[in-house]
């Protein structure tokens, strides 16, 4: 018996510079996630998961949000 899994697609827009970190980080865990980069320009890139890793790859994108954002971000004092 063969599972079916379903892929997901998203799109962030992230800092151009990270483009490349990110996908380093991404092939660091092996299948978890694939980058594809739309406009480097603007740092849009479009990220692919299966379902069944979907939570763990929010939680790693999570995690890196602060050095991908392409937001000035105020840290609260």
């Amino acid at each position: 018996m063969n599972p079916r899994f379903s892929v997901v697609e998203w799109y962030l827009l992230i800092r151009p510079e990270k483009i490349g970190w990110l996908r380093f980080i991404l092939e660091g865990y092996d299948g978890l996630a694939i980058l594809t980069t739309i406009s480097a320009e603007k740092g849009l890139v479009r990220i692919r998961t299966l379902d069944s890793r979907f939570e763990e790859t929010m939680r790693l994108l999570a995690a890196l949000a602060c050095d991908l954002t392409p937001f000035f971000l105020r840290v609260p004092d």
